[in-house]
């Protein structure tokens, strides 16, 4: 498939493909053919580093693979031991239950046609497992698998130890019942792809499947990206907000950026190439970031999101219109972004107000962001310690504060 192979050496050209199996079957995929990934249901949410392996597979959609996410609903009650320093804490049926409906809704959300891998166990004893399954790998072949070997010393369970039989049992019922020829997800997965590489074989003989692995993304301290000392950029908007994914995005090192805009957005070499260019001539006018927070958000969450996410950033940060010409619509999209306190309803002074609402931790603090201008109410400096500020604009219910350039707070009456 000439199609296929032109979007792989693009993607290796990227730095974005590890591993594949074996790359002489790329010439067997026919157009119709499926690829997938698993998503063990761990949380209420996938994170921005799933969105990558989406978006990776929306680009196998668009040469004309049919395009699968798999619901790790059997998996995700065992716990992948890959690369993991320790056994993974099991979720009780209700939690694992309410995270799989939210993924799946996530996955169809992006044009992918969702399989529960519960499906292929929900009527197999453990006898039938061990029979059928268990047969197919040697102890000593899944022993040799790096993301087994590493976790010897600090101990694997039985259960998570038989994880690599699951997803790979998977591979050959995905193979076997949909066509499905291939299997990708991170590095960290090579293991048990190549499990269901060897468990096809030894049901199917010779066959066309092949397996492909992706660089993992991780910054200078070796932290997935997307992970923050907050915890995950989340897909769910209630979980992060498109602000809150626009403004991790918007302040990516410009040494990452133009990885990030090749790994992250559907743009093409020749946009990114000039992107870059005028980036490169007034670094500080962030265009790069810009551009990449703009996609990424814009395909999460759709263009009006997108775009009140930027409309609001420039506001903030950028002064291109006066604080106070925030709508009250924009305002309650980042007010689970910044602090807020609640004065209720409250006249009290200014330096007061800045302390009892931890803007400040002391009068010395406030008397010096005051005399020096660097207190901002509702789009005006305010320099009178002894006011009281009260609501003018957001439907007579908040002040927005802005302290210094880039901290902002939330005080409602």
């Amino acid at each position: 498939m000439k199609e296929l192979k032109s979007l792989i050496q693009d993607l290796k050209n990227k730095g974005i493909i590890n591993n594949i199996t074996n790359e002489e079957k790329i010439d067997s995929i026919q157009f119709g053919d499926g690829i997938y990934v698993g998503f063990d249901p761990t949380a209420l949410s996938l994170h921005l580093g799933n969105y990558l392996q989406i978006l990776l597979l929306k680009k196998f959609s668009k040469i004309g693979l049919k395009t699968y996410g798999v619901l790790g609903g059997a998996t995700g009650m065992i716990g992948d031991p890959s690369f993991k320093n320790s056994e993974r804490k099991l979720l009780d049926k209700e939690t694992l239950n309410k995270n799989k409906e939210q993924i799946k809704l996530q996955l169809q959300a992006f044009g992918l046609e969702v399989i529960d891998n519960y499906d292929f166990y929900k009527n197999m004893n453990i006898l039938d497992f061990l029979r059928d399954v268990g047969k197919c790998i040697n102890v000593n072949y899944m022993m040799s698998k790096e993301s087994i070997s590493s976790r010897l010393e600090t101990g694997l369970s039985f259960t998570e130890f038989s994880y690599t039989l699951l997803q790979g049992y998977d591979f050959y019922q995905l193979y076997d019942k949909k066509n499905i020829k291939i299997q990708a997800g991170g590095s960290d997965q090579w293991g048990n792809i190549t499990t269901g590489l060897e468990i096809i074989r030894k049901f199917k003989g010779n066959n066309d499947a092949l397996g492909i692995t992706f660089n993992l993304l991780v910054d200078e301290n070796g932290n997935k990206f997307g992970k923050t000392v907050d915890g995950a950029i989340w897909l769910n908007k209630n979980m992060t907000s498109p602000f809150a994914l626009y403004q991790f995005l918007i302040n990516q090192n410009d040494k990452d950026v133009e990885k990030l805009l090749n790994w992250y957005t559907f743009l093409d070499n020749e946009h990114i190439d000039k992107i870059m260019t005028y980036h490169k001539k007034d670094p500080k006018k962030k265009l790069a970031q810009k551009m990449l927070a703009l996609e990424v958000c814009q395909d999460i969450h759709g263009k009006i999101a997108a775009q009140n996410a930027k409309e609001i950033t420039e506001i903030l940060f950028e002064n291109t219109k006066p604080l106070n010409e925030i709508t009250m619509e924009q305002l309650e999209l980042i007010i689970n972004d910044i602090p807020v306190f609640d004065n209720k309803g409250q006249k009290t002074k200014l330096i007061d107000l800045l302390i009892n609402s931890k803007i400040c931790s002391s009068k010395r603090e406030a008397r010096e962001l005051i005399q020096n201008n660097a207190i901002n109410i509702d789009g005006q400096i305010r320099n009178d310690e002894n006011e009281e500020p009260f609501p003018r604009y957001f439907d007579y219910k908040y002040l927005l504060v802005k302290k210094g350039k880039r901290n902002f707070y939330l005080i409602k009456f």
